[in-house]
Formats: C-alpha cells, sequence, structure tokens
C-alpha cells in the first residue's frame, strides 16, 4: 500500500473509532432498545418498526430478478463503455425514509432488514472469476463530518452485516479501498447539492493500488441519484489500475425522464 494509501486508511479507521460518535451511537443504541420507541418510518408510538411500515419496506424492496426500472447503466465516456448498475428498491416513500433513518437518526437496528437486499443484489452482480482472484466489494466512502456525526458507515455497515451473516457469495470479499481526496474529507453530503453541482464536481476520491493489475471490482452505495458520484468513484478506480464490473445500491431515484442511462 503506497504512503498516501496507508494514511488515508488511517484516517478512516479514526474516523470509526472516534470516542465522541460512537458514544453518542452506543446511547443512542441502549436508548431504542430500553425506552418506549417510536417506529423509525412513521414516528408511531411503541415500536421500532411497526408491523405496516415493515410489511410496506419489503413491498418496496426487491429480490432478483430485479424490475426493469432497478437496473440501469451508467455511462463511462473516458473508456466508451458502460456499467451496470442494480438497485434493491426506488428511493421513495417508506423505503427513503428508512434510508434516511438509518443513515442520519441513529436507527442503526435497519441494517438487519436492508442487508439481505443488498446482499442479494450484489450476488447477481457477480462476475466468475479464478478461484485466487476474488471481486472486491468496495463501499462509497463518507465524509468525516458525516461519519463524526452519525458515529458508523452507513453503506460499510450494511456490507458487513451481510457479510457476517454469510449473505455474500464467496467470490466477494469487502475491501474499503476508496478514501476521499484530502481536501474534500470535510465536504457535506451529496445530498445537500443540487443535480447541476453534483454533475459539474471534479474527482474526489483516491484509490488504493489494486492488489493485482485489473483486480476486479464492484462498487457499493446506499443511494444512487444523477450517478456522478458513482462515476467519479469508477474513474478514480480505473485510473488506478481497477476493473470496474458495475456498481450496487440500495436505492436509486426516479430521473425525470425515467431513462435507463445516466
Amino acid at each position: 500500500m503506497s504512503t498516501n494509501g496507508r494514511m488515508l486508511r488511517i484516517i478512516d479507521e479514526l474516523i470509526l473509532t472516534e470516542p465522541l460518535g460512537w458514544i453518542g451511537h452506543s446511547l443512542m443504541e441502549t436508548a431504542n432498545l430500553v425506552m418506549p420507541a417510536s417506529c423509525a418510518v412513521c414516528s408511531r408510538a411503541d415500536a421500532r418498526l411497526c408491523t405496516r411500515c415493515c410489511h410496506a419496506l419489503h413491498e418496496q424492496l426487491s429480490l432478483p430478478p430485479l424490475p426493469e426500472g432497478q437496473q440501469r447503466y451508467l455511462e463511462l465516456p473516458w473508456q466508451q463503455r458502460q456499467i451496470p448498475v442494480a438497485a434493491s428498491g426506488i428511493y421513495a416513500n417508506e423505503l427513503a425514509r428508512a434510508i434516511l433513518a438509518y443513515k442520519d437518526h441513529q436507527r442503526y437496528f435497519l441494517r438487519h432488514l436492508l442487508a439481505p437486499y443488498l446482499a442479494a443484489s450484489l450476488n447477481m452482480m457477480l462476475v466468475p472469476q479464478p478461484s485466487d482472484c476474488r471481486t472486491l466489494l468496495v463501499p462509497m466512502p463518507s465524509s468525516l463530518k458525516a461519519s463524526g456525526k452519525r458515529g458508523y458507515l452507513p453503506v460499510q455497515s450494511l456490507l458487513r452485516t451481510a457479510q457476517n451473516n454469510g449473505m455474500l457469495a464467496a467470490g466477494y470479499r469487502v475491501t474499503p479501498l476508496l478514501h476521499y481526496s484530502p481536501g474534500q474529507l470535510l465536504s457535506g453530503a451529496q445530498k445537500s447539492k443540487s443535480g447541476s453541482d453534483r454533475r459539474g464536481r471534479k474527482i474526489r476520491f483516491i484509490a488504493e493500488p489494486p492488489p493485482r493489475p485489473g483486480q476486479p471490482i464492484v462498487l457499493v452505495d446506499d443511494v444512487m441519484t444523477t450517478g456522478s458520484t458513482l462515476r467519479n468513484a469508477a474513474v478514480s478506480c480505473d485510473l488506478a489500475g481497477f476493473e470496474v464490473l458495475g456498481a450496487v445500491v440500495l436505492a436509486l431515484t426516479k430521473g425525470p425522464s425515467e431513462s435507463h442511462a445516466f
């Protein structure tokens, strides 16, 4: 691993072990368990996730084969090709509120409901490789500001939950090798930016060197809106020497024209 790669990995580890963030996260989780709770999705009292919302989430999430509207393609003009993007659901209604609750309101328990669907979409994406070459699952990083506030990394936590429960295919290995560039570690969340701002932003990521030339990877994120974040990540990974096979997200937003390419 390069010196820059080691430094960025150290920064990510500090984010994960940031005392105040984890203390707050732990206290919130404890309170959610021992005190009367409200539904993470609809705020109904006395249930962390009410029966109606739980049923709605299962209705809005899909297992393979995925519906046509949940499979898109991301243009990579510099390579003159597209990569597939698979989504477990559409970012709307109860699913949108559940993802926001999981990411921004300390409803960490929702990972147990969301992870199986993400894992199923990932397993559908797996391309057979030689026995000595496992495909790397690369979670999109979080900014320092967001990670410190949450106390955990949402996408990486979903992947670890899936991995620890034996949901991921044996050909995968979770490897957080993508990092924010040092100058953008403190940048705010993408959701606060307009679509034009997202599309116009420069490459914001640094990828560690691959363990072997052409190492296959699949990018993983929670939500895809314009596709610019995943595209920037694909650029960084491609320049580092990886082969980007595709991307999987938990949910994608509906575009104005409902086209199948970004």
